[in-house]
Parts: structure tokens; C-alpha cells; sequence
């Protein structure tokens, strides 16, 4: 009987304390992350697992999906608040969906009833978030 204690125990509660103590690790403010990481340039480069692939639509090709490779020394800010052209930078236009799949946020705008789609993919690694891919398929 001690040893089917043991067994549950190491199966099924084990791993549930595990994958919260990860979780918290992380930093359990998401949030706070990213506004830190939406401002602060230093900040958000120390938080960027180089090389980066960026994916996005090609202009004259929107079914296209092309692709790029972000490096440490092509590195320029993310400017997460205005990443969208002009015309669609009002708020009011796109959601922001935060979705987390174990240890992996995906932080998402998707418009409303027009064609923005961008992900930001972060990955809990080191304790912290870190930003590891870009996927923008607005039109």
C-alpha cells in the first residue's frame, strides 16, 4: 500500500507542484514584463534570444509568409505600442489576447473586423521571459 502511495505521489501530484513552482519562476506577472519590455529598450534586447526568426506577409503576395533572421547586430526596438502602419494603430481597431501554453506566452493582436494578426511568441527561460519569435501577418 506504501508503495502505490508513493507511485500517485510521484505521478500525479509531483508534477503538478512542478509545473507550478515553473510557472512561478517565471515571473507570474506577464503583464508587468511586457509593459517593462514595451519601454525600455535595454530591457527588451537583454530579453531577446538571438538569433530571432521574424515571420510576415509579403506585401505584393499576402499569401506569401516570408521570413528573416534577427540577429544581436541587426537589432533594432521593437516598438510593440506602434508596430501596426498608421491607420491601424487605433486601439480600438484589434484585440490583445494573452494565451499560455506551459511555458510559452503567445501575446497576440488580432483585429477586429480588418486584417491584423501579430504574435509575439516569449519562452520562460533563465526564470524570465524571452522573446523568441515574431509572426505579423497583417495585410
Amino acid at each position: 500500500m506504501k508503495f502505490c502511495k508513493i507511485i500517485f505521489i510521484n505521478t500525479f501530484i509531483l508534477p503538478f507542484f512542478i509545473s507550478c513552482n515553473q510557472k512561478k519562476n517565471c515571473g507570474s506577472d506577464f503583464n508587468a514584463f511586457i509593459e517593462k519590455f514595451k519601454k525600455d529598450s535595454t530591457f527588451q534586447k537583454q530579453h531577446i534570444d538571438f538569433p530571432m526568426m521574424e515571420y510576415y506577409s509579403d506585401e505584393d503576395f499576402p499569401m506569401d509568409i516570408l521570413e528573416r533572421m534577427t540577429t544581436e547586430d541587426s537589432y533594432s526596438f521593437i516598438d510593440i505600442e506602434n508596430d501596426l502602419p498608421t491607420e491601424l494603430r487605433n486601439k480600438d481597431l484589434y484585440d490583445v489576447h494573452i494565451n499560455q501554453n506551459q511555458d510559452t506566452i503567445y501575446y497576440q493582436k488580432i483585429g477586429k473586423q480588418n486584417s491584423i494578426n501579430i504574435t509575439y511568441k516569449f519562452k520562460c527561460t533563465q526564470k524570465t521571459y524571452h522573446l523568441i519569435e515574431i509572426e505579423d501577418l497583417t495585410d
